[in-house]
């Protein structure tokens, strides 16, 4: 008898320590003092076709947007979004692998042959960015670099040899 009673208290400590667990996840992270609106955030979803990128939706939503990448000494190169006050400074940068695929890696027909990259044709998709969803963010920007060459490239740098150029600009919904 006192093996039972033992395994029934053994029971409910183990379902209390869930039980508290469970509690624990639902319940929101505070958001630290130093930074209020650190759990507001603006979800942006985009479409391409080829060059041409549209803005789809703005939602407002509650997450942790990630750290901002460097504001400043960024290289030129590559593809980013940008927070954007109403004077123009930078508020946020998130920098990405770039969601509009500008070529497609091609393999060779022989074996051990060279996989090389090319201009992709009709490209089309979607994809989405975060940003912080603060009084002074004011537009987004998108930039992003294209190869200098057409045709075959080879190497990690031969996919974004020109510098980035801004492909879209918005203003924020407020």
């Amino acid at each position: 008898m006192v093996a039972r009673k033992g395994a029934r208290k053994s029971k409910s400590r183990k379902a209390a320590k869930k039980s508290s667990r469970a509690k624990a996840r639902k319940t929101p992270a505070k958001a630290s003092k130093t930074s209020p609106e650190s759990n507001k955030a603006m979800r942006l979803t985009f479409s391409y076709d080829g060059n041409d990128v549209k803005l789809l939706s703005q939602q407002r939503t509650e997450m942790i947007v990630p750290p901002s990448d460097a504001l400043k000494g960024y290289g030129e190169k590559g593809f980013w979004a940008e927070l954007k006050s109403g004077s123009n400074k930078t508020l946020y940068r998130t920098v990405m692998h770039n969601p509009t695929k500008n070529d497609a890696e091609v393999f060779p027909e022989t074996p051990g042959g060279q996989i090389s990259r090319e201009p992709a044709p009709k490209r089309k998709g979607v994809f989405v960015v975060v940003v912080p969803d603060t009084d002074k963010g004011e537009e987004v920007i998108l930039c992003r670099s294209t190869p200098a060459r057409k045709g075959p490239t080879r190497g990690i740098r031969a996919l974004a040899n020109e510098p980035a150029k801004e492909i879209l600009r918005l203003k924020l919904k407020k």
